[in-house]
Formats: structure tokens, sequence, C-alpha cells
């Protein structure tokens, strides 16, 4: 009896461990964890191409009405 229990206590353990481990998002792993005041830490933002910075000033003229 107390052998089955303390098996039973072990492969609860395990089956918790194993959901709080596959909970881990791959996307939050190695992202930054000191901030700096005032400086942007995370990665640099793409250039956005210049028919792409047209089609935004369209949408922006669109949306005023112009």
């Amino acid at each position: 009896m107390m052998q089955s229990l303390r098996t039973f206590g072990v492969l609860v353990s395990l089956a918790v461990a194993g959901v709080l481990l596959s909970a881990c998002d791959p996307e939050e792993q190695d992202r930054v964890l000191l901030y700096e005041k005032g400086t942007y830490l995370g990665q640099a933002d793409e250039e956005l191409s210049p028919e792409a910075r047209q089609e935004l000033r369209n949408r922006a003229r669109y949306q005023r009405g112009l």
C-alpha cells in the first residue's frame, strides 16, 4: 500500500512537471528580462519598402477623407 502511494506520488509529480515544462512557449525563450530605463533592448525593426510606405500614405489619405 505504501509503495503504491509513493509510486502514484512520483507519477503525479512527473505529470505536473511535464505540463509545466511544456507550457513554456519557445517564442518567450531568450527574451530580454533585464530592462534599462529609456533604452529599447528588443530586435531592430525592418525597413519598410517604398511600396509599403506609399500604401500606408494612401490608406491614411483615405481614412482622412481626402
